[in-house]
């Protein structure tokens, strides 16, 4: 996953175009659902920190981990320029480090959970979640849908080209897996004009919520739903992006 992100994390701003802000807020609404007003948040696969910046600008306490070097050094940056002294980290999910500290809610966004592509990896991450987690706090998390990871991505092919860099983004979907493997190309523009060739190759795991729900039961934690993105309501088929939420269980 860290070598995933080497070179996307300086252009995966401009690829991204995401409100964050509303991001933000249906996650602050899903929270009151679950009867929680939290102060602070704990973001696992924070990326370049743009949810973590909007949570923050809703006033939330903020605390964004991932497991890129590049991209919290780029959440970093923006947070200084912004003026806000926000804690990002560089950590691996599944093996969370905070001794001592415990928060209301935790969250996973922007498919970062598909990431995980062992059911291992996929029930050490909800552990670390848990031991994290207050008793009763809650765990928001979205997954790549089978309709985005089988047919919108799929075995499809996509480029653009931009002032200072192009792409291209080739992917495969193995069906005996269940995995789409995404081979990315970037051509990229140096000090002299000239460009230069540079490679990643991104996995992720199609989970599905029956899958997920079990996962959840195993290691602790109730689920509260499963929802289409951005909405309170069932997922449709060809929903894109499917959100969780998780309560941990009392003790």
């Amino acid at each position: 996953m860290k070598e995933a992100y080497t070179h996307l994390a300086q252009f995966y701003d401009l690829l991204m175009d995401e409100d964050y802000q509303a991001w933000a807020s249906y996650l602050l609404d899903l929270a009151e659902e679950a009867g929680i007003s939290p102060k602070r948040i704990l973001e696992l696969g924070c990326g370049t920190g743009n949810l973590s910046l909007a949570l923050a600008a809703c006033g939330m306490e903020v605390v964004g981990v991932d497991i890129s070097p590049e991209m919290i050094r780029g959440a970093q940056e923006k947070a200084g320029i912004q003026g806000l002294a926000l804690d990002f980290r560089v950590q691996d999910m599944r093996e969370l480090h905070f001794p001592d500290q415990r928060w209301e809610i935790a969250i996973a966004a922007c498919d970062a959970m598909n990431y995980l592509t062992t059911a291992h990896d996929f029930c050490l991450a909800l552990q670390a979640v848990h031991r994290h987690l207050e008793d009763g706090g809650v765990f928001f998390f979205d997954l790549n849908s089978e309709a985005k990871l089988r047919e919108l991505y799929g075995n499809n092919s996509f480029a653009d080209l931009h002032d200072d860099f192009a792409y291209f983004w080739d992917n495969s979907f193995d069906e005996q897996e269940e995995t789409c493997i995404m081979e990315l190309t970037f051509f990229v523009q140096g000090g002299s004009g000239a460009y230069h060739r540079v490679q990643e190759r991104h996995v992720q795991k199609l989970w599905r919520p029956e899958t997920v729900a079990e996962f959840l039961e195993q290691t602790g934690f109730e689920l509260i739903g499963c929802y289409g993105f951005m909405t309170m309501e069932q997922p449709s088929d060809d929903c894109e992006r499917w959100q969780f939420a998780a309560k941990k269980a009392l003790r």
